[in-house]
């Protein structure tokens, strides 16, 4: 349940982490074996503070972020800062081949993508290399593995855009609240690839009060309760 000021996914979320705070899990997924947990609270303040991160970057209200990974918590932390800022998200398949990474990217762009290891990164710096994806300034890595020698310069660690967004935060106060109450339904939130069976996939525009109302007439049909878990397993690209 959402009040009526909860008219964007960034204004839902502060709604969610004001109410259940650190009582309850938000997101969980298993590392290594053992079940990693987020609450609503700190899932909002992630989401804060790598918002204030990208826009100390230079991401701009109306630009697209794209996000090429498995499903994790830092997609939906990138989705909702790119959101909170009044940007939208584009979602790549991680197992999509570079002709598709970089057909998208170009299409709709993009100048930040948030890949998730070295698999993704490689893919994004092989066009890089071969001249493709002019407009990607900053590619930020959230699984650090196997990159600690790379020194390509648009590189940057997910946590060190957090700590600049922390900082952020403290230069500019309220900044980022005003930022989410400003936010309007008719806000582009996602763009989403169409299928591609005739041609080249093209870039759908959803906005968040499209997507609030599916997800309205969906819980009227299948409701899910506080207590129930949502297992996430569609790759988070898809529109489903």
């Amino acid at each position: 349940r959402m009040s009526a000021a909860a008219a964007t996914f960034p204004q839902l979320l502060a709604e969610l982490a004001e109410r259940d705070g650190d009582r309850r899990v938000a997101l969980q997924e298993k590392r290594y074996g053992i079940w990693q947990t987020l609450t609503w609270a700190g899932w909002e303040r992630r989401v804060r503070h790598f918002a204030q991160g990208l826009a100390a970057m230079g991401f701009r209200r109306g630009e697209a972020l794209a996000i090429l990974g498995d499903n994790r918590f830092e997609w939906v932390i990138s989705e909702l800062a790119a959101q909170s800022l009044g940007g939208m998200s584009v979602g790549l398949y991680p197992d999509g081949v570079v002709e598709e990474v970089q057909h998208v990217v170009e299409h709709a762009r993009v100048r930040f993508v948030v890949a998730e290891d070295q698999e993704q990164v490689d893919k994004l710096l092989a066009l890089r290399a071969a001249g493709h994806l002019e407009s990607v300034e900053r590619i930020v890595f959230y699984d650090p593995r196997g990159l600690e020698h790379y020194d390509a310069p648009e590189l940057v660690d997910f946590v060190a855009v957090e700590r600049a967004g922390e900082e952020f935060e403290g230069e500019h106060p309220g900044w980022f609240d005003e930022r989410v109450r400003s936010l309007s339904p008719e806000d582009v939130a996602i763009l989403c690839t169409t299928s591609g069976t005739t041609s080249k996939p093209k870039l759908a525009t959803l906005n968040h009060a499209n997507l609030l109302s599916m997800g309205r007439s969906l819980m009227a049909v299948d409701p899910i309760d506080p207590d129930d878990d949502y297992v996430s397993f569609l790759p988070l690209a898809w529109i489903g």
